[in-house]
């Protein structure tokens, strides 16, 4: 078991307070009503090995040694490549135990991993504008086809393997949260933070081998079963536990009233997470299509914290405040007035500070998107063919919608394409947690 709060002591020495210890922010505090969640203990679940070299494999060992093939590479990362300005949130997360490497993104149609610079965010730079700012160096991991869908490769950073979108790695039992460890095998033969590769190799090489470290958070409470959002301005977004104890963790600034065609949501089922980064929660209400070129099969909705979404708008042409697609969220008894205000960072701090931005349990460590199915529960020897294939729900992260105040909770309805009112009238919204 890892102690988040030790792990870090070294590498967050030089910062005042031991509250940044959970944050990629140095200029500003984490909300105290998650501090607890983001110190908490970690029992590792499963470490993901990529060989990345052609026909290599991807595999999944669990602590007692047994292994688990999830697929092969196809097309191996040579090199990383720039995160884009829309993938802002890039820069927010480091891994659980303080260093840069970590899953910047977990998705059912992709696996972002920063593996350099070993740089800190810094909000005062980024007021000066996006052209100011550093910009970390991703290698990702795609699902089967998804790697030509944008034009004919090579494609930089990207490694393409034949695993299924929404499956395996990508979504399924294997994958992985936002803040995981990703590592290398050194030229001693050891695994060692894949930021070390790069203090010593540039950006335009990868390593052939990495590991995705996979643990499971607890706190003195133990784990969160759910997270619900009281969909209206001024809701309380309340964290709650197996053994009966709940908290109110944040403040909804904008309520979610409609969906939208958010790209990755096909190979997500209805009712269940397409992905989790350090700027968003997405939720899908699409049914899954597979791989697809039309975007009238997908939709979701997402969930952003405030500060990424006031940065977004005013700095990198992105919006997402008085869109129905889009709940916004705050520190606990934060208001939506500084939404309006283009200044992101000044002498008093960040628009919304304490900030959410890669914090857990919303934006890092706790969410990921996992989808069980009755085949993923088979011993190995099992003919599938005999087993019908339906998912385990009861084993599986996804959502519930409430229309009456949180009294009754159902099942959202298949809907693709988007929508200004589909939600309209939901009163509140039950992330139910499975790791």
């Amino acid at each position: 078991m890892l102690r988040k709060s030790l792990m870090v002591l070294g590498v967050f020495l030089f910062l005042a307070t031991s509250v940044y210890a959970g944050s990629n922010f140095i200029k500003s505090d984490i909300p105290e009503e998650v501090y607890e969640e983001n110190n908490a203990d970690y029992t590792l679940q499963y470490s993901i090995y990529i060989e990345n070299y052609s026909d290599g494999s991807i595999y999944r060992e669990d602590p007692d040694g047994s292994t688990e093939k999830l697929g092969n590479v196809i097309v191996p990362a040579d090199s990383t490549y720039t995160a884009s300005d829309g993938f802002w949130a890039a820069q927010f997360s480091r891994s659980i135990d303080g260093y840069a490497g970590n899953v910047t993104a977990t998705a059912v149609n992709a696996m972002h991993l920063r593996v350099a610079p070993d740089d800190y965010y810094d909000p005062e730079q980024a007021q000066e504008g996006r052209y100011e700012v550093w910009k970390p160096q991703l290698i990702s991991l795609l699902p089967d086809r998804e790697y030509n869908k944008a034009g004919v490769g090579p494609h930089p950073g990207r490694i393409s393997t034949d695993i299924p979108g929404g499956t395996k790695l990508f979504g399924g039992i294997s994958s992985a949260y936002v803040g995981s460890p990703v590592k290398y095998l050194n030229d001693d033969g050891e695994w060692v933070s894949i930021d070390y590769f790069y203090h010593e190799h540039d950006d335009n090489e990868a390593p052939e081998n990495i590991k995705i470290e996979v643990y499971k958070p607890s706190t003195e409470n133990g784990s969160p079963k759910s997270i619900i959002f009281e969909n209206e301005v001024g809701g309380d977004i309340t964290l709650h536990y197996e053994n009966g104890f709940s908290k109110p963790i944040a403040t909804v600034l904008q309520r979610v009233e409609g969906t939208g065609r958010f790209g990755g949501s096909e190979y997500a089922h209805t009712g269940y997470v397409r992905a989790n980064h350090g700027g968003v929660l997405d939720l899908s209400v699409s049914p899954y299509a597979g791989f697809t070129w039309d975007m009238e099969l997908m939709g979701g909705f997402q969930i952003v914290p405030a500060n990424h979404a006031v940065y977004s708008r005013y700095f990198l042409d992105l919006n997402y405040i008085d869109r129905p697609q889009y709940m916004l969220v705050g520190h606990l008894g934060s208001t939506p007035d500084r939404l309006y205000d283009p200044t992101y960072y000044d002498e008093e701090g960040l628009a919304y500070d304490p900030h959410f931005e890669a914090v857990a349990p919303l934006f890092s460590n706790y969410i990921k998107p996992k989808y069980v199915t009755t085949h993923d529960l088979l011993p190995k020897q099992a003919n599938r063919d005999r087993v019908p294939e339906n998912p385990v729900k009861g084993q599986s992260t996804h959502f519930k919608l409430s229309y009456d105040g949180g009294v009754s909770w159902v099942d959202p309805e298949p809907l693709t394409g988007t929508y200004d009112d589909s939600l309209i009238d939901v009163t509140h919204i039950k992330l139910v947690l499975k790791y």
